[in-house]
């Protein structure tokens, strides 16, 4: 039957009940809480590749045990997560967002400060509902957002515009978010187009949850993965052209370079040293093999391309330079030192038929920070710690909560960063 109404554009300073998404992105005022009740920093976090966060959502005992951990770790004030799988709004559904008060908490999306544009930034920041599938997926999301422990966050999103890749982070309502960026750079427009950069400013530090591009075993892949590192090193430069600024702290701030520090977190897929891989000389060797009936791709030309994707001699010095070049640290590292089979990712267990992976791991999945917050580092630790190889290699529960990631937890001591008071940023 044709339709003869259009239907009412949506009002972005009212939120549907339970919908856990705004028009901006940037979240509206929790209920009961003024700017006043808000906490200026997180302290506190996780990050965890859910290899699908939907379907780790519809298993009650995958849900159960993430439930579980949170609780054990005093509900961290900020989760990420990587791999969640959840598409896009569709382009017909997207909200633009004209500067408004909404009771105490201002609705405003500034394309020159937040170089996106509202449509982009919002569409990828809202999750797909134009199918009866999608509302289907969307309401089971908003469902687990509205039951504890959950219901104390509010998500910000990064969407691909199919069901892959993705990002997601969670911040407790009582936390400030100053701005959100879901690119690292800087064209008009720009959002990326798979979900996997969420950039959160908070009043004395910057949050970066990125699911890096993998390496794969083609030219192809391998030129994206080259592409995405000249990013994330440009966008750590900052000032860098093309790149999207870095937020800074006020003019009169105290901080020597006028960048607010940055934590680096995420599955960056790539383990830096030898000693983040269980078996060095297996995935320094390893090999695509052919699928659905299909020969493997040819031998790369490289042999700086040889190996596991993650585990090339190319990538781990990209990631060296890129580590030594912006004074990063492991806070992983920093806290428990060279501590052997120390891995985020294993291979499957088998089921019928044990894979060649069965009892292989990786460390892909970190918390970087720059040295104005190295001191801070308190606590690091994955939840695969003390567990001993064998056991990780059945990826239990209680770590890995039905993904083939662990979760890796940071916790930061009190204390002010430079330059923090300054809520105000300045773009150059």
């Amino acid at each position: 039957m044709k339709r003869f109404f259009q239907p009412a554009a949506p009002d972005p300073s009212k939120r549907a009940k339970g919908s856990g998404d705004d028009p901006t992105g940037l979240g509206g005022t929790a209920k009961g809480l003024g700017d006043n009740d808000k906490r200026s920093d997180p302290r506190s976090f996780v990050t965890w590749n859910a290899n699908s966060l939907l379907g780790r959502l519809r298993k009650q005992p995958d849900k159960d045990a993430l439930f579980e951990y949170l609780r054990e770790k005093d509900l961290p004030d900020v989760i990420c997560v990587q791999e969640t799988w959840l598409p896009a709004a569709a382009p017909n559904r997207y909200v633009l967002a004209p500067p408004q008060q909404s009771g105490a908490h201002i609705y405003y999306i500034d394309p020159t400060r937040l170089a996106h544009s509202p449509y982009e930034f919002t569409r990828r920041g809202t999750l797909k509902d134009d199918t009866k599938a999608a509302r289907e997926d969307a309401a089971l999301i908003h469902l687990c957002l509205r039951q504890k422990p959950l219901s104390a966050y509010r998500p910000y999103w990064s969407c691909a515009d199919v069901k892959r890749a993705g990002c997601a982070v969670l911040v407790k309502k009582d936390v400030d978010v100053v701005s959100v960026r879901r690119s690292l750079t800087a064209s008009p427009g720009d959002a990326h187009d798979e979900g996997r950069v969420l950039l959160l400013e908070f009043r004395s530090f910057v949050l970066l949850n990125t699911y890096a591009q993998n390496n794969g075993w083609t030219r192809e892949s391998f030129a994206k993965r080259r592409r995405w590192d000249a990013e994330v090193d440009a966008f750590l430069a900052g000032d860098t052209a093309g790149a999207t600024p870095r937020p800074r702290f006020d003019s009169d701030s105290a901080s020597s370079r006028g960048f607010k520090p940055l934590i680096w977190t995420g599955d960056l897929n790539v383990c830096h040293r030898e000693i983040d891989v269980t078996h060095p000389r297996f995935f320094a060797t390893q090999k695509p093999d052919g699928r659905k009936g299909k020969p493997p791709p040819s031998p790369p030309a490289d042999p700086g391309d040889v190996g596991q994707p993650g585990f090339t001699p190319n990538e781990r010095a990209r990631f060296e330079r890129l580590v030594t070049a912006h004074a990063l640290v492991d806070a992983y590292r920093r806290c428990v030192g060279d501590v052997k089979d120390a891995m985020t990712w294993m291979g499957h267990p088998g089921v019928v038929a044990v894979g060649k992976y069965r009892g292989m791991g990786m460390r892909l999945d970190y918390f970087l920070v720059e040295n104005e917050l190295a001191d801070r580092v308190d606590v690091c630790e994955q939840a695969t710690d003390g567990m001993g190889l064998a056991a990780m290699a059945e990826r239990p529960a209680s770590a890995f909560f039905g993904s083939d990631h662990c979760a890796v937890y940071l916790r930061l001591k009190d204390g002010k960063s430079d330059g923090e008071g300054a809520t105000t940023p300045t773009m150059t």
